[in-house]
């Protein structure tokens, strides 16, 4: 249980570099004054996002929601997350659309992960009206407090299968899952369940999900403990513990670029001044991590308030640490990294407190939202990648050579030529029309020796295609038809 704090400090400098970054909601925004923080962002397509805000007041107030409300995805609805039949000013983790990408409900039918600012507890909320009234959909005895039980998050990987991940009760960490669409929600059985260590726990929004897979950041109560991360790569069904991380106390976010490459953090503060950013990485799917130490530069800083991770890439948003002087732009603002330690400045000055992004619709880009502070009129918080952020140069030299063929395709069967400079490890993914991706593989040496190799998309409905093939020098694309 708990959230990673943040800085005071969150109005922009004057004259911020935004970037590819807009801000959005400015259009008829709803009067709450004294002003919100985005704190937690779920990007459903190009045009479509929830939001997670708290009030900008006191810490401990109620959180409320955003949700677009507009084709373009540049206007929101906004209200509280409270149930009739559930606890009142309860604070929000996060929210996740019950739906995929380009479906209705995933604009107007979601669940959120609620409970008690101060105490143990929580409950699980669902609206099927974009937030104009919520339903408690768990019971008395999930994340009971008596027991100790605590809700952290909820993620919905489809329009029926979900998860929650709760404390540990009755001596195992309590998963929820629901499987029709988060009306009804059941824990896990015992055998099934995650065991703790001593006085191990979960964390509000320190998770990720990649496909099927979930990794969750867990905590202790001794501030001294080493913190593992907890793993699920059936959507929820199995966990898997990874060693001991180097971090000690929590894993406050991690993000994976790909299945099995992620980095995570933490923070530590003295006095209430922030003293460590204490950062790590994984190159075998979150089994084992090591430390790692993000160079901070004028051309680009690790921005320790949030982290995302999406086609090959790091993003980072917030303040870097420690801060040259507050009078230099490059000390807040977002950036992008491939190995977690050279980053590369997108915007510079304001300091975003959320991001989430997603793949863009022309290969090798990203769309999605940035949160930040509202004014005292609840206008503005959220940023709109409206123009896509590049996620690398291109490999020329790869670029030049690669070749598919027969293209298009009766049967989906495709041979990949490659030239002869390619190293292993290079990785290769193919996404559908919608940006989702449909296949992942990393190139071994066996592979990129032979020069060519076959590509199978049989099982996968007649489209259009991107191969996208990532190496250090940068990406190479292909169309590919599927007739």
């Amino acid at each position: 249980m708990g959230l990673l704090g943040y800085a005071s400090s969150i109005n922009a400098q004057t004259g911020p570099n935004l970037g590819p970054w807009v801000q959005v909601n400015t259009v008829n925004p709803a009067s709450y004054a004294p002003g919100f923080l985005v704190r937690d962002l779920k990007t459903v397509s190009p045009t479509v996002a929830w939001a997670v805000a708290e009030e900008n007041s006191a810490a401990g107030n109620p959180t409320s929601f955003f949700v677009t409300n507009n084709p373009a995805g540049t206007q929101f609805d906004f209200g509280s997350v409270n149930a009739a039949n559930g606890a009142q000013n309860f604070q929000t983790g996060n929210i996740s659309p019950v739906g995929m990408a380009g479906t209705p409900a995933a604009s107007t039918t979601a669940v959120a992960a609620t409970y008690p600012p101060t105490t143990a507890g929580g409950e699980i909320l669902r609206t099927i009206n974009a937030g104009i009234s919520w339903t408690k959909v768990t019971n008395a005895s999930q994340f009971n407090p008596g027991q100790n039980g605590f809700c952290n998050w909820v993620h919905m990987f489809d329009a029926n299968v979900g998860v929650s991940l709760g404390d540990p009760t009755n001596g195992y960490f309590e998963v929820l899952r629901t499987v029709d669409g988060g009306v009804t929600w059941t824990r896990l059985p015992q055998a099934s369940s995650p065991v703790p260590q001593a006085d191990e726990y979960a964390l509000a929004r320190s998770f990720f999900v990649r496909g099927n897979t979930v990794w969750a950041g867990l905590g202790s109560s001794v501030d001294a403990n080493l913190v593992r991360v907890l793993k699920s790569t059936d959507r929820g069904l199995t966990w898997t513990f990874s060693t001991n991380t180097t971090l000690r106390g929590a894993i406050n976010r991690l993000a994976f670029k790909d299945d099995l490459n992620g980095i995570a953090y933490n923070t530590k503060a003295v006095a209430g001044a922030l003293s460590e950013v204490n950062v790590i990485r994984t190159s075998d799917g979150g089994a084992t991590w090591a430390p790692i130490t993000p160079v901070n530069a004028r051309t680009g800083s690790f921005f320790w308030y949030d982290i995302d991770a999406v086609d090959g890439r790091y993003y980072s948003v917030g303040a870097r640490f420690p801060e040259a002087a507050p009078a230099v732009p490059e000390n807040r603002g977002s950036s992008s990294s491939v190995d977690g330690i050279t980053w590369n400045n997108i915007s510079l000055a304001q300091p975003f407190l959320a991001i989430d992004v997603i793949p863009g619709a022309t290969a090798g880009t990203i769309a999605g939202y940035a949160g930040a502070a509202t004014d005292a009129t609840g206008s503005g918080g959220i940023y709109k990648a409206t123009n896509v952020i590049a996620l690398a140069n291109r490999d020329a030299s790869l670029q030049s050579v690669l070749s598919v063929y027969p293209n298009p395709s009766a049967t989906g069967a495709f041979t990949v030529e490659l030239g002869s400079n390619l190293q292993a490890g290079a990785q290769l993914t193919v996404a559908d029309a919608l940006g989702r991706q449909v296949k992942s593989q990393t190139l071994n040496a066996t592979v990129v020796g032979s020069k060519k190799f076959a590509l199978d998309l049989s099982n996968e409905k007649s489209g259009v295609y991107t191969l996208q093939i990532r190496t250090a020098a940068g990406i190479a694309t292909q169309k590919l038809v599927i007739e």
